[in-house]
């Protein structure tokens, strides 16, 4: 019996041939002037935050005023609810890594979950250096001193960068989803760090800069490294604003501008205690400082979801083959 010899149907090197490569109009992370500016924006986010809230005398009174009231609150939760609140963070992070785990090991971007594993080790690095390197003064306002610089929340930091990872590694279509997703387990993660007294609201704030800058810095990495699945083809929706990323925008405009909202209307600019004597707890506070970080998470994963989605590249017209999911 004799069989056929089907080695001639096989190119030279006896190796399947390659996938021809997609036609594109832009590749991805192509406007490093865009990625540099908002990488910018996001350090200049966290530089204000420290001068407004760690190196002036009113805002560390506000800061530590909606923290004081945030821990009288707490007295009046349930033990149990209390320790809900202490394990969070680390429920949201497990979550978060067994999502980075499974989409590793089922699309095997090796390259990219590489890049996305330093990015969090480097954004809870940068966290935990800042700590160090800046200095919180002991002004006289009254303000309790504690044991100095809490800037910016390791919890926080550590909890929002696993989610940071998942946004990284998904492909586009998926960005909008995860980033909405995200923002909702880190926001919860802050309020509720910011709740058991652990934090005060501008170290959570500073936390999700931090992660939103090393995203941004690992993003465009991948986008250069990773080209492939993060291109976007011309018949999807992902190049369009998802629901997912308009709602991103408007609970940053309701959170951010609420907290504005709650110190203009609640006695203005000019009364703004000047001494911590003068401080009492109270819902004004505390709403201040819970929708402030839920404003901050907001915004930060609303810039991030439009920014990555507009740096996505753009396969031709002509070509229908399939993005990589």
């Amino acid at each position: 019996m004799m069989y056929t010899d089907s080695v001639h149907h096989l190119p030279e090197d006896n190796l399947p041939a390659s996938r021809p490569a997609r036609r594109l109009v832009r590749a991805p992370g192509s406007r490093i002037w865009a990625w540099v500016l908002l990488a910018a924006v996001m350090i200049a986010g966290l530089a204000a935050t420290y001068r407004i809230f760690v190196l002036s005398s009113q805002g560390q009174l506000v800061d530590h005023a909606a923290l004081s009231s945030a821990e009288v609150r707490l007295q009046s939760l349930h033990a149990a609810s209390v320790g809900l609140l202490a394990d969070l963070p680390i429920v949201v992070a497990a979550i978060a890594a067994v999502g980075f785990l499974v989409l590793t090991l089922w699309r095997r971007r090796w390259a990219a979950s590489l890049i996305v594993a330093l990015t969090f080790a480097a954004a809870n690095f940068t966290t935990q250096v800042l700590k160090i390197l800046l200095d919180r003064p002991e002004l006289a306002n009254g303000v309790p001193y504690y044991t100095g610089n809490s800037l910016p929340s390791g919890h926080v930091t550590f909890a929002t960068a696993t989610f940071a990872a998942v946004f990284l590694l998904v492909a586009p279509r998926w960005r909008s989803t995860v980033g909405l997703v995200g923002m909702i387990f880190s926001a919860t993660v802050g309020v509720a760090t910011f709740l058991d007294g652990w934090h005060r609201p501008a170290d959570i704030v500073a936390a999700y800069l931090v992660v939103g800058l090393w995203t941004l810095i690992g993003g465009f990495i991948i986008y250069r490294v990773s080209a492939d699945y993060n291109v976007i083809s011309a018949r999807s929706r992902a190049k369009h604003a998802s629901l997912s990323e308009i709602l991103l925008w408007l609970l940053a405009v309701i959170g951010i501008g609420g907290a504005v909202a709650i110190l203009l209307l609640t006695g203005g600019l000019g009364d703004l205690p000047t001494h911590f004597e003068q401080v009492t707890p109270s819902l004004r506070w505390f709403t201040f400082g819970a929708m402030l970080i839920v404003g901050a998470a907001s915004l930060v994963c609303a810039l991030l979801t439009s920014f990555f989605r507009w740096e996505a590249g753009r396969q031709a017209a002509g070509d229908h083959r399939e993005a990589p999911r």
